[in-house]
């Protein structure tokens, strides 16, 4: 079997097919390494938080593996949540978009108040709602992590690199 070439860093976000069909883009190995070091941890410390294999991390960090969803998703929680004295100062999602009543109504983060974590809990929700006062989600094929609330909170918590 061929061995896998490693993707330049520059070039280096994966892709998947979503259940739609089109191609939504996915964290790649370059960006697993850097949220990895700003957390301070090394592969393996990182590996056993998120219940992962040693070679699963140096995998997915040397683009050998394409970063599941579920394991992007918990790693930006991960760092979200260790640094969330930095949010505290942030307005709820709803608030910063101003959802409309309607649409709150229908959003997990609105019912289970977490709007600082708001792209853990609703996933394309805000790309599907009518009304919604920010820029659509899905501009990017990165959904939650393309919105201006999240990007303006992972600024806070890795230094404003991305």
């Amino acid at each position: 079997m061929p061995m896998a070439k490693k993707m330049p860093p520059e070039l280096d976000i994966g892709e998947s097919r979503s259940r739609s069909g089109g191609r939504e883009r996915r964290m790649g190995g370059a960006e697993f390494a850097r949220l990895r070091a700003s957390l301070g941890k090394s592969q393996r410390e990182l590996a056993e938080l998120l219940g992962l294999s040693l070679k699963a991390v140096e995998s997915y960090e040397q683009g050998w593996r394409n970063v599941p969803a579920h394991v992007e998703r918990l790693l930006y929680f991960l760092l979200f949540k260790l640094n969330e004295a930095d949010l505290e100062a942030e307005d709820p999602c709803w608030e910063s978009k101003a959802c409309p009543d309607e649409v709150r109504a229908k959003c997990v983060a609105f019912v289970a108040k977490e709007g600082r974590f708001c792209w853990f809990f609703t996933g394309r929700l805000c790309a599907q709602a009518k009304g919604a006062a920010s820029k659509s989600v899905e501009a990017d094929g990165r959904g939650c992590y393309a919105c201006d609330v999240f990007a303006r909170m992972l600024a806070k918590v890795d230094g404003g690199a991305r």
